[in-house]
């Protein structure tokens, strides 16, 4: 064979030997770019499931935060209707137009409420549904209303009694008591009054 015959050959044969080799290179070039696209599409497919899971989980733990600081709300202005009521309704039974056991019937859902408000304010702070400035504040503000409630417990104590007296007892006894007895009542449903809106007017403050 001449020698032009068989150079032209190696240079075919070698142009064969190439031609698979670069298109093998083109192919696994190209699977190459389509995994890394379809690993970058899956990574963030991932990232926003997590986003969106996690979104999720946040949602019901803020639904329950601002559940628990509603009940505290709604307790709060339950008691502060209560005790916006007492002063009136104690005039009233000393001037003789409320009978003295609608007062006996006021302190019992005050008992309830403030039972209702303390609860609520329990399982908020427990919960972590308050800042730890906001249950201190409420805190030492609730301290101060259940301090006026002592003196207003006394009082209704010694309604009883006196409304158990057989002889002249009732309504009737209690118009006839002393002005200044009178004075002190008033003053110290006054003062709880005046306790308890400052407490609803710190818990109306909460976001």
């Amino acid at each position: 064979m001449p020698e032009t015959a068989r150079l032209t050959l190696t240079k075919a044969g070698r142009r064969s030997t190439r031609q698979p080799t670069s298109s093998t290179l083109v192919v696994l070039s190209g699977l190459a770019l389509w995994l890394g696209a379809y690993a970058w599409v899956s990574s963030c497919s991932m990232f926003l499931m997590g986003l969106v899971d996690s979104t999720a989980h946040a949602q019901p733990a803020e639904s329950s935060r601002l559940q628990l600081r509603a009940k505290i709300k709604s307790a709060a202005e339950k008691l502060n209707d209560i005790a916006s009521a007492g002063p009136d309704m104690i005039r009233a039974m000393f001037a003789g137009n409320t009978p003295s056991a609608s007062l006996l019937a006021l302190d019992e859902k005050s008992i309830a409420a403030q039972a209702e408000l303390e609860s609520a304010f329990l399982a908020a702070n427990e919960s972590g549904a308050l800042s730890a400035d906001e249950s201190r504040e409420l805190a030492r503000l609730g301290e101060l209303a259940k301090k006026t409630r002592e003196p207003v417990k006394e009082d209704i104590e010694t309604l009883k009694s006196v409304l158990a007296v057989p002889i002249v007892g009732g309504d009737t006894a209690v118009r006839l008591a002393p002005k200044s007895q009178q004075d002190a009542v008033m003053k110290n449903a006054e003062a709880a009054k005046r306790a308890v809106g400052a407490l609803v007017a710190a818990i109306r403050k909460l976001p």
